[in-house]
């Protein structure tokens, strides 16, 4: 939708002067669109960052397979890394949301409605991670050595802590999900877009498949999941860094962007 602004400005002489600024879809066409890409992009790198600490180094270090009660020992032996990583947890769904806001500014203009898809997906993907911090809110509430615990047996309390870190693994697919759907949307978005390299579409729609094959393989083939893990590091991480690292040092042309938002006048237009 292109909508007219008429503004007045007074001049020397008694008529004033009209000046007429288009909007298309909604959006300013002297918006620093190279700005809000190089800001997409850099906080797409610093969930590459952030994210080791958020779902492996604070877990890795602590969670011993089949052995409940190494896994507690661990737990009470380095707590803090394992708040460490809660807290870069938050800052990555935090970030999640800004992000996924960013991402529809840009891409609006190609096609709002698979734009808006893909933002609530993306934001659905936060909510989800935020709502799995409570599973390590409980690891941590079992080993906490309050008096309510004294009603469980020392096996018991350590199994518990087994049951919500495997919770926790469980409801990271779950979000999974909703970003390999984030993912296919934004690479069609990419592809179709015209002001970003085609290819960089292609990669993130690989990388799409890597997360739902991960997610839709633990429900259906349990015993598969290392290989579906790998499956995502060999599909997902080349098409997510390529994409976030063309963002922050080429950004996107302006001027082609606002071709296409010209050009996609009707905001509702259909895939």
């Amino acid at each position: 939708m292109i909508v007219e602004v008429v503004v007045n400005r007074p001049s020397s002489g008694l008529l004033g002067r009209r000046r007429t600024v288009q909007k298309i879809n909604g959006i300013q066409p002297d918006i620093p669109v190279k700005r809000i890409a190089r800001a997409a992009g850099a906080l797409y790198v610093a969930i590459f960052i952030v994210a080791p600490f958020a779902f492996f180094v604070g877990r890795s270090r602590i969670l011993v397979e089949d052995d409940p009660t190494a896994t507690a020992e661990n737990l009470l032996a380095d707590e803090t890394l394992f708040r460490i990583g809660m807290a870069a947890e938050s800052v990555v769904f935090l970030i999640e949301i800004v992000l996924a806001a960013l991402l529809y500014t840009l891409f609006r203009p190609v096609n709002a409605t698979v734009a808006m898809a893909a933002a609530f997906s993306r934001v659905a993907e936060a909510v989800v991670q935020a709502v799995n911090l409570l599973t390590s809110s409980l690891v941590l509430l079992t080993v906490s050595g309050a008096g309510y615990l004294a009603a469980f047996e020392p096996d018991q309390v350590d199994a518990l802590v087994s049951l919500f870190f495997d919770a926790n693994e469980f409801v990271t697919l779950i979000w999974g999900l909703f970003f390999g759907l984030h993912l296919i949307l934004l690479g069609y978005l990419v592809y179709k877009s015209g002001f970003l390299p085609r290819v960089l579409g292609i990669l993130l729609a690989a990388a799409s498949i890597g997360y739902l094959a991960e997610g839709f393989g633990n429900l259906l083939w349990p015993g598969t999941a290392d290989v579906l893990a790998a499956t995502v590091v060999v599909l997902a991480v080349p098409g997510e860094l390529a994409f976030a690292l063309w963002l922050i040092i080429k950004g996107v042309d302006g001027t082609r962007w606002q071709q296409v938002a010209s050009a996609r006048s009707d905001p509702q237009r259909s895939i």
